[in-house]
């Protein structure tokens, strides 16, 4: 047992290329916004906007840092989750695949934030699909404390807004400092989503690694079932994470909400609504693509064990042919007594935690955020 225990498991080479399938979908929404969807909605602010009322702006504000801090945490569990997968016994081949791919998908995540770095008001951000400078009028209602220095005015203490002081990494506050604290925002919640969902669907991956052939078959089969556990614990936190992250996706896109004018409030409702649902499929996409092959992997690598299994029986020299005829029963029995099986609880957590960004999505359509 003790051999069992530190023995290197082997992950095939080739399904570490299941990651690029989730990368395609990020490429092809990139591509399919700017391109094909409405990037910038022909409407300004003062179509939109009522007068006065401008505290209304901390509202979404807060609302929005709450939904960025839990989704950040989400994303260092699921690190943590998939280091802590790599510090299981792995090849030294499987483990220095694993680190290379989760680096080299942040490349077109990081060409896209790099693509940002440029603060021309005029540069297309994913706020621009709100109104050409909604997002520009309701955040300049707001100031940044860091941004400000206290003076004197008439023997009146105030704070007055420095747009030459630096904001976050290094990033100037600009004249709406609210404005470039959002643009920021974005950019490191992109990264983050790259780190989070490459690391969850590589944790999963690394639950493909197997031992060496020669292994007993009941041993490989409890670890087959041990691995498989381990597998839906990463899709479940990944459907409560892109969830975390559509209800982060809400919340900036509501933050205009409480200040837009009565009259245009359930058209422009609606073109939100109609946003998020777009991104709630991008996010279940992403689950789709990645965790998909892999449980179907795993599936297949239950059914071998399981036929391996009848053809042993089968060639015992006191089996009886009728005892022993291969039967999808016996294949699934074989399967429900040694883990394999996943019973229709499981079936469902797995499909609601797949389907969760885009529940999420029509949850926000009908309750404001």
């Amino acid at each position: 047992m003790r051999n069992f225990l530190t023995e290197k498991r082997r992950v095939p080479p080739a399904c570490f290329l299941i990651l690029a399938l989730p990368v395609l979908i990020f490429l092809l929404s990139d591509w399919l916004v700017p391109n094909l969807g409405v990037p910038m909605l022909d409407i300004t602010a003062d179509e939109l906007l009522i007068d006065g009322k401008g505290y209304l702006e901390a509202g979404g504000r807060n609302r929005y840092l709450g939904a960025l801090l839990f989704y950040s945490v989400l994303v260092v569990i699921a690190m943590v989750m998939f280091l802590g997968e790599l510090a299981k016994p792995l090849t030294v081949q499987a483990r220095v695949l694993a680190i290379a791919v989760l680096l080299l998908v942040q490349l077109p995540v990081l060409a896209s934030v790099l693509g940002h770095q440029e603060e021309a008001i005029w540069s297309w951000r994913s706020y621009h699909q709100l109104g050409s400078d909604v997002m520009q009028q309701v955040l300049a209602r707001g100031e940044v404390r860091r941004c400000q220095e206290l003076v004197w005015e008439g023997g009146v203490p105030a704070y007055r807004t420095i747009p030459e002081k630096t904001l976050l990494l290094g990033r100037p506050c600009t004249e709406n400092p609210t404005l470039a604290l959002l643009r920021i925002l974005l950019d490191y919640t992109s990264v983050m989503s790259g780190f989070g969902v490459a690391a969850l669907v590589l944790g999963m991956i690394l639950s493909l690694a197997c031992p060496p052939a020669s292994t007993p078959l009941e041993v490989r089969a409890f670890d087959h079932g041990r691995n498989q556990r381990a597998a839906r614990r990463f899709l479940y936190l990944a459907g409560l994470m892109l969830s975390a992250g559509m209800f982060q996706q809400m919340s900036w896109m509501q933050w205009p909400m409480p200040l837009v004018d009565t009259a245009t409030h359930p058209s422009y409702g609606e073109t939100i609504n109609a946003t998020l649902f777009y991104y709630g499929v991008f996010y279940t996409l992403l689950i789709v693509t990645g965790f998909g092959p892999v449980m179907y992997l795993a599936s297949r690598r239950s059914d071998e064990l399981a036929m391996e299994s009848l053809v042993k029986e089968e060639s015992l020299p006191e089996a009886a042919a009728d005892d022993l005829a291969p039967t999808v029963t016996r294949l699934e029995k074989w399967k429900a007594t040694h883990g394999l099986q996943i019973s229709m609880t499981e079936a469902i957590q797995a499909l609601i935690a797949t389907g969760s960004p885009l529940l999420t999505a029509f949850a926000g359509s009908f309750a404001p955020v």
